[in-house]
């Protein structure tokens, strides 16, 4: 999506921001791909059914209408990952059985 908002953004704060999430996103992603590998995980080979839905849906769109979809869709995206992070942060990553004893 960064790398749309380059070619498709109309604003200049539009296309820095896409500039920005397609550096930093690069970066985590690497991260978290070698965190997976380094725990012997399979990670995704590309992106979702609805990730690419959306992607292609933008794609078609350019200019203010871009834009302002595009940032709907970046805040929306980052809210929703916030609440996934926030709900992972209370479970309990053992069972209780594998707790240490108080």
């Amino acid at each position: 999506m960064g790398e749309l908002a380059q070619q498709n953004g109309q604003s200049d704060a539009v296309k820095s921001f896409g500039r920005m999430l397609s550096t930093d996103h690069a970066a985590a992603n690497q991260k978290a791909l070698n965190a997976a590998q380094g725990l012997g995980m399979n990670s995704p080979s590309g992106p979702s059914a609805k990730q690419k839905a959306e992607h292609d849906k933008m794609a078609k769109m350019s200019g203010p209408g871009f834009d302002k979809t595009f940032a709907t869709h970046v805040v929306a995206d980052h809210q929703k990952d916030i609440a996934e992070y926030k709900k992972a942060s209370k479970a309990r990553m053992l069972p209780a059985n594998m707790l240490p004893a108080r």
